[in-house]
């Protein structure tokens, strides 16, 4: 009879759990399903930086579900967990961890120390997310994941990236962007919006004080411009003031001075004055009166004296007032000071009229020696008291207040942020603004609906062009070269094209054996003779004709079991090629368990154990993976020109796959898949010590230090997880577009925006078709967790 006392659910769940895992019932369910139609399934790589938490449950739960009731419905749902692997998330904790601070602390200690810790650290968490993972119950394939770090990732977004440079759609210009000085790198716009990364703060704001050069307008007084800024530390760089054309502005004269703003700003503005009683229409104003009044066109020309010294800006452009069309009376008085580089619509008008581009600022939000000298080594945001006390002090301020405003921070560290003039790569967003909206219009479905021609589109509607490159380090390396002289770039777009091994690397495991029929095991020495069975041989002779028709092999390496060599020679036989063995390539020894079940092994030694953990008499992965790279590499030393090879084991193969980041599957029976040798690490700074031969004047071509923006990987992974276009073409191919994606409401304007943005520069089309978006878990603090 039931009873509340002994029904425990955990415990039963716990039961499920085990029972499932020891009859590999995912497994079966897929090997079920494997011949029904793809239902492909996108899930959105999380950092492993931190502990999951209730958000990332939620959206756990809803990727679980749909793919389970697709697999009912006998479609083969494949599910495949990734990490998103690089950036500031795990450089921020890499600096922490070696008890360092910035750009120029990590080039002291090396790059390569640096971003070699950053891998040691980046899946610290890993083990955490798994038990999440396990005890919801989510069906997905784990221990083989894809990581944006994985070599064969990388290149994958090297390819993307030459395809959507040939196609017209990069460039490398100067812009005002967000800018972090603690991260010290530009930050994207929809990085700061996809999270709300604005924080009310409360702050000094200033009305600042411009005295009048050449006034047209004789007062018989000093008369000044006002212009109202809540970034006093933006004064120190102003070089320009600018007013709207078609804006009423009014002259009121105040005892000894006199000073020009809008018209219906002015009430506001000089009545909020102690003891004043401005009067728009002519009353007293500090006991004086209105004495213009004029159109923002009467204004446009005339110069004022600069409100500091700072030579680096000066020339004939500066210090003059311009027409302008973002100018508004709705804050402050109808007069912008504009520093050009400190903001988005002031580096427009300074491009359009010519004025200087000069950062007052160095790399880390510090004023440098460009600046005023009361001024240089301060922190921006620390100096705001100095520069409101100084302008005081010289009679240049008007008025100062406390006013709350909002204020971007960066989304990942929480520094606040500035607008900086930098030069960085962008994809131009502007020339498929048009495309992306028609695609979404006609290929996506989202829940809620009103994503649709809501959020989603009007986020197209108004995205800047895309930043995606960051001066830090871990990360992946743009692949652009440069020479000294001013010859067009060398933009590579796969690890061949460098031209680091003139030879041709081909894998392949043997054909079915007899050993593989009965499932036991057998390494070296071969304690029975196991050959290939009949359709292990019509498996080599199939993959030698299609090695012919790609052109051959020059060598052959074979593995000296049976099995592997009765492979090797049907394929040297058929392509006229010689084979030679290598104990190197032989199979994992298990030791004592050679010549036993398959299955005994495998409970005896999972597979998370195995890379550090042999059984007695035998190796660990580790040494596995060892002696195969140590063969493969030697061979690239002493062959050039040479189409090679190399016949081995399942394990020793998919090893050699894993260490040079491939994201193939486990491989099959005498089924060749190539690898590109050369270089074994994208990162820097192993890529950075790779000079080209520039094609046009011969001279040495050097990398660009930047690497991707982090979500120029997110963008890719609907491919770049398959090592598209170099494996899987076919399988990525006829799987485009996926039915199903979903994450929280956020990455509307993040994820699912820049992989429609990659997918239909490469594609033409959108990447997925149905689009499924969660609320925002909010922790103890109201704050997104």
């Amino acid at each position: 009879m039931f009873s509340s006392e002994n029904f425990k659910p955990s415990e039963i769940e716990e039961k499920v759990l085990e029972f499932w895992e020891k009859n590999q019932v995912f497994q079966k369910s897929l090997d079920k399903t494997k011949g029904g139609k793809p239902f492909t399934f996108y899930d959105g790589p999380p950092f492993a930086t931190g502990f999951p938490h209730y958000g990332h449950i939620l959206a756990s739960t809803i990727k679980d579900v749909i793919p389970r009731y697709q697999t009912m419905k006998g479609r083969f749902v494949r599910r495949r967990w990734g990490w998103d692997c690089h950036g500031l998330p795990i450089e921020e904790i890499v600096e922490r961890h070696l008890g360092i601070s910035g750009k120029k602390q990590i080039e002291e200690i090396g790059i390569k120390k640096f971003n070699e810790t950053c891998r040691e650290k980046v899946l610290e968490y890993a083990d955490e997310w798994r038990k999440m993972v396990r005890r919801i119950a989510r069906w997905i394939d784990f221990d083989n994941s894809y990581k944006t770090m994985d070599r064969d990732y990388m290149e994958s977004v090297w390819w993307a990236f030459k395809q959507i440079y040939d196609k017209g759609l990069v460039y490398e210009g100067r812009k005002v962007l967000m800018y972090c000085p603690r991260c010290e790198t530009p930050v994207s716009n929809f990085e700061v919006a996809m999270d709300n990364s604005y924080k009310d703060v409360e702050e000094e704001t200033v009305f600042a004080k411009f005295k009048i050069q050449n006034s047209k307008f004789e007062t018989g007084k000093h008369t000044y411009f006002l212009a109202w800024t809540t970034t006093p530390w933006t004064l120190p760089g102003n070089v320009a003031l600018a007013v709207g054309e078609d804006i009423e502005y009014v002259l009121a004269k105040s005892g000894n001075e006199a000073y020009i703003l809008a018209k219906n700003t002015a009430e506001k503005v000089l009545g909020s004055e102690p003891n004043s009683k401005f009067s728009a229409e002519g009353g007293s104003a500090f006991g004086g009166q209105i004495l213009n009044s004029m159109k923002g066109s009467d204004l446009v020309g005339l110069e004022y004296e600069p409100l500091f010294d700072v030579p680096a800006v000066k020339n004939n452009k500066t210090f003059k007032v311009y027409p302008a069309d973002f100018v508004s009376t709705e804050e402050g008085t109808g007069i912008v000071h504009t520093a050009v580089v400190y903001g988005e619509e002031d580096y427009e008008l300074g491009q359009k009229v010519g004025l200087p581009v000069v950062p007052l600022l160095d790399e880390k939000g510090k004023f440098n020696d460009k600046a005023p000298e009361f001024l240089r080594g301060a922190y921006f945001k620390d100096a705001d008291p100095t520069i409101i006390a100084d302008l005081e002090k010289r009679g240049l301020l008007f008025r100062k207040e406390k006013q709350t405003h909002s204020y971007p921070h960066c989304w990942r560290c929480g520094t606040p942020l500035f607008y900086n003039a930098i030069p960085a790569w962008f994809i131009n967003i502007q020339k498929i603004k048009k495309d992306l909206i028609d695609s979404n219009a006609k290929e996506i479905n989202w829940y809620p609906e009103h994503l649709k021609f809501g959020r989603y589109q009007k986020s197209v509607e108004s995205a800047p062009d895309w930043n995606i490159s960051r001066n830090r380090y871990w990360g992946n390396p743009i692949p652009v070269w440069k020479c000294s002289k001013d010859c067009p770039p060398i933009v590579i777009g796969s690890i061949k094209e460098l031209g680091l091994s003139s030879n041709a690397f081909y894998f392949t495991r043997h054909g079915e054996a007899r050993q593989n029929v009965l499932g036991i095991n057998s390494c070296y020495p071969e304690k029975e003779v196991y050959d290939l069975t009949d359709a292990g041989v019509g498996r080599a002779n199939k993959l030698a004709e299609r090695l012919r028709v790609q052109g051959g092999i020059d060598l052959i390496f074979s593995s000296d079991l049976l099995r592997t060599k009765h492979t090797a020679d049907i394929i040297g036989a058929a392509l006229g090629a010689p084979v030679a063995t290598d104990e190197r390539l032989r199979e994992y020894n298990l030791g004592a368990y050679n010549g036993s079940k398959m299955e005994d092994f495998g409970q005896a030694f999972p597979a998370e154990t195995r890379w550090t953990n042999a059984p007695e008499g035998g190796e660990t992965w580790t040494q596995i993976q060892e002696r195969m790279t140590g063969f493969i590499k030697e061979a690239d030393k002493k062959y050039q020109g040479k189409k090679i090879l190399i016949v081995s084991h399942g394990d020793p193969l998919w090893l050699v796959q894993k260490y040079y980041g491939s994201e193939r599957p486990y491989p099959g029976y005498a089924d060749a898949f190539e690898i590109s040798m050369g270089i074994d690490d994208l990162h820097r700074t192993y890529i950075d010590e790779v000079v080209l031969r520039c094609p046009k004047c011969g001279g040495e071509a050097r990398r660009i230090k930047e690497v991707f923006d982090s979500w120029v990987e997110a963008g890719s992974m609907p491919f770049a997880e398959y090592h598209y276009p170099f494996d899987q073409k076919e399988v990525f191919e006829a799987r485009l577009p996926a039915q199903f994606v979903a994450e929280y409401i956020a990455q509307t304007r993040a994820w699912f925006y820049l992989m429609h943005v990659v997918s239909y520069v490469l594609f033409g089309r959108a990447p997925f078709e149905n689009v499924v978006t969660t609320g925002t878990i909010l922790g103890e603090d109201g704050f997104k967790m």
